[in-house]
């Protein structure tokens, strides 16, 4: 998986940062995708083809320290943030007071809410942040 980092014209978030595949192996982690070490996140877009529901789980963490396998509270799987995508859907989540990062965002996506959960959806899922 590969993400790409797009500067745009836009005063609100100066980023637009695009994985055009959220699967394969199980816990893999897109890290620090924002190459910045601070910012905020403005809006999020996913779109899950799959018939399993989607989780978008997301970390104020730069680096490569994120471990989705951890499985307990608090550690460095923890989200920070989660966000839900129903099977078969594109949904958008707006964010006006921005999610506000200090380290860089790190992300990845499950088929389960649960805390340490690995299980990588069948089908890529395209993730769309705009961030500063």
């Amino acid at each position: 998986m590969a993400s790409t980092t797009t500067s745009t014209i836009s005063g609100l978030g100066g980023k637009l940062v695009v994985e055009l595949a959220i699967s394969g192996a199980d816990g893999e982690v897109n890290h620090n995708v924002t190459s910045a070490s601070s910012g905020s996140i403005y809006l999020i877009q996913l779109d899950n083809p799959n018939n399993d529901s989607f989780y978008l789980k997301i970390r104020d963490a730069g680096g490569t320290s994120t471990t989705p396998s951890t499985a307990t509270a608090n550690g460095a799987g923890t989200p920070h943030l989660m966000l839900y995508c129903p099977a078969n859907q594109k949904i958008s989540y707006s964010i006006p007071g921005g999610f506000a990062y200090s380290a860089g965002v790190s992300f990845w996506g499950t088929t389960s809410a649960t805390v340490g959960t690995v299980t990588s959806p069948t089908n890529s899922v395209i993730v769309k942040l705009v961030c500063s």
